[in-house]
């Protein structure tokens, strides 16, 4: 009967359960906690913080710089940053040990927490705003209106997608575009499939080389900013529901003195002009707030529930192996909410 019920879940309800997530569901502003002056003191150890590249890694590396420098003085030890283009390489040297602190999207978070090597301590806020939306985008002078025209074109279209652990470029549109009109394999509709990061499908279609592109409002924000005459090339034909900023993950094997005064940090930080400014060339961010695994159990159950779907549609396999790795999915999805669920 668990099972029935799980199974009911991640197939008719799971966004429900998106929209009313407790972490995103809060008021738009909070107060932040005020943190006492940086006072230098001697370093006497060095951790890592790992940074996703949404953009570049140089661009990335210089505006988080300053912030983890400051970090460094507060903590008492070189904070020192180390950049990743994909996602899956920044998850695998933080279960190497070779990672401390990160900037991950929801998706490898809930991997990190899966495997008991890390935890959500920490959450974006970008220009105040602790969620941001989803995107599928076309060239402004395509024939694509809507997921539907796309749809009703099979084998005529290129798709260029996300990293398949990012949140906004793949989870969420493959739920709530596709699956939810009907389409259990997005990827047979299009004639090609391509992959790649945030800003490289901005500059697809805005140059006219894909026909239709995930991105996220955060992403799409910025690069009307850089690229002002190129993004009016860009038209948005759908957006998801509220997705959680993403969050920052810590090595649980850190000493908890340790973690409390790493979140006291990022909580409190940004009160002068000067880190302001320093918030801003982040990411156009406005602070950082305290967060918890909480924020990660719609995502995981996007994430079960696409798993789930990939089972189904791979043609390849039995009957008798097929239910056996949908019966294993809906465990593993069981056994995760409570994970996620633990305070």
């Amino acid at each position: 009967m668990i099972q029935l019920k799980r199974r009911k879940f991640l197939a008719c309800t799971v966004a429900g359960v998106f929209m009313q997530s407790a972490p995103f569901a809060q008021a738009r502003s909070e107060p932040v906690a005020t943190r006492k002056a940086i006072t230098p003191v001697r370093r006497i150890a060095k951790s890592t913080f790992g940074l996703i590249t949404p953009r570049n890694a140089e661009a990335t590396l210089k505006s988080w710089t300053p912030f983890l420098e400051r970090m460094s003085l507060y903590m008492g030890q070189t904070v020192e940053p180390k950049t990743y283009a994909q996602q899956g390489e920044l998850v695998e040297d933080f279960k190497k040990g070779l990672i401390d602190y990160a900037w991950v999207g929801n998706v490898p978070a809930i991997e990190l927490a899966e495997a008991g090597l890390g935890g959500v301590f920490g959450q974006l806020v970008v220009k105040g705003q602790f969620a941001y939306r989803s995107l599928l985008i076309t060239p402004a002078a395509s024939p694509i209106k809507t997921v539907e025209d796309v749809i009703n074109a099979k084998g005529k279209y290129v798709f260029s997608d996300g990293d398949l652990r990012s949140t906004s470029g793949h989870v969420v549109p493959r739920y709530f575009a596709f699956a939810k009109r009907g389409v259990n394999d997005p990827d047979a509709l299009f004639k090609e499939v391509k992959r790649a990061s945030h800003l490289d499908n901005l500059n697809r279609i805005a140059k006219g080389e894909a026909d239709i592109a995930t991105n996220n409002t955060t992403e799409l924000d910025i690069f009307k900013e850089s690229s002002p005459e190129l993004a009016k090339n860009i038209r948005v034909i759908w957006e998801s529901p509220d997705i959680p900023e993403s969050p920052l993950v810590w090595r649980l094997a850190l000493p908890a003195a340790t973690r409390k005064k790493a979140q006291d940090f990022i909580v409190s930080f940004g009160k002068t002009g000067e880190e302001k400014q320093m918030l801003l060339e982040m990411n156009n961010l406005t602070g950082f707030r305290k967060s918890s695994n909480l924020q990660l159990v719609p995502i995981a159950d996007l994430e079960m529930f696409n798993a789930r779907q990939r089972l189904v549609n791979d043609k390849k396999m039995s009957t008798e192996e097929r239910t056996a790795k949908i019966e294993e999915v809906i465990k593993r999805g069981t056994r995760l909410e409570f994970l996620l669920k633990r305070v």
